[in-house]
């Protein structure tokens, strides 16, 4: 999902079945106005139709960015229909055109879900970071271990060359480099992360918020009171206390931001996934203090959702 010229745009995902078929995922591209009231009860969902439609790409639980500058939403990873291998090209949504399209960015990296990317406005790379590769991936049958793997380092795509190459003068990176930041290596506690979610900070630092990763067969989720945040101009890693209400240990939920603060709202207990949670907590990251917040008629319970702030 993501938010531009007032548009909120949502493409791709599943519907009911937990399986990979192609009948599972959900081949439409819808978009409300968020700049005029949105009735509650009835929003006016456009329905995006064009012949470029079937350039769209079957996906669920991938990310997404929106590159200003150049108008595209570039979808990346995700679980593919059986049947189904990864594009040679990225396909991108162009805003100006409202259409869909191969891009000139090969896609190159491997494909992963439960990840998270940002995007580095300055530099125009997307920083993907945690998530696991299986079959369910369309990359999974290459993988050397048969059940799937997790991945640990932070990789940066370069979507564009011209904004990389003047930011970073020495490099000489070519459009769609997948480039493995070579800098201080993941923290143990949270190298192979899935079900977190980041947020980049002064198009500098990403905070890494919860998620789980896997010890000794056994998923540990990650505290909310000890963030790990990553700089990605230096590729140093450092972490940050936080105090006040501190959110209850949870997976598989949204974060957004607005200005300094970022939001969180849901979430599940991947230990017996059958705790789910619709509270809304508010961090400052100026003084690093998290606030539970009053959510009077608030969604229900979920997870695996997304949300952005306006």
């Amino acid at each position: 999902m993501e938010i531009f010229d007032g548009q909120m745009c949502v493409f791709g995902g599943k519907s009911v079945s937990t399986s990979v078929n192609i009948d599972d995922f959900l081949l439409d591209y819808r978009c409300v106005d968020v700049t005029k009231t949105v009735e509650q009860a009835q929003p006016k969902w456009k329905l995006q139709n064009s012949a470029s439609q079937f350039a769209m790409p079957p996906l669920a639980q991938h990310t997404t960015v929106y590159d200003r500058v150049n108008h595209v939403i570039v979808p990346f990873g995700g679980q593919s229909p059986n049947g189904f291998s990864k594009a040679i090209n990225l396909a991108v949504y162009c805003s100006m055109f409202q259409a869909w399209g191969a891009s000139n960015v090969l896609d190159r990296d491997i494909r992963r879900y439960v990840h998270t990317s940002v995007l580095q406005d300055k530099t125009g790379d997307m920083i993907i970071f945690g998530g696991a590769s299986d079959p369910t991936t369309a990359d999974g049958q290459d993988l050397n271990a048969g059940n799937g793997e997790r991945w640990f380092d932070v990789n940066r795509l370069v979507l564009d060359d011209a904004r990389h190459n003047a930011y970073n003068t020495s490099s000489n990176a070519t459009l769609g480099s997948i480039l493995k930041d070579d800098g201080q290596g993941t923290p143990d506690v949270i190298r192979g992360v899935i079900h977190h979610s980041s947020v980049l900070l002064n198009d500098t630092l990403m905070v890494v918020l919860g998620g789980d990763v896997y010890v000794n067969e056994s998923a540990v989720m990650q505290p909310f009171d000890l963030l790990h945040i990553y700089n990605v101009d230096t590729m140093k890693w450092h972490t940050q206390e936080c105090t006040g209400d501190i959110p209850p240990l949870r997976c598989a939920f949204s974060a957004s931001q607005h200005e300094r603060h970022i939001y969180m709202f849901g979430g599940v207990n991947v230990n017996d996934w059958s705790t789910f949670f619709n509270d809304l907590y508010e961090l400052d990251t100026l003084t690093w203090t998290w606030r539970k917040m009053p959510t009077p008629n608030a969604p229900s319970p979920r997870y695996a959702h997304q949300m952005k702030t306006l």
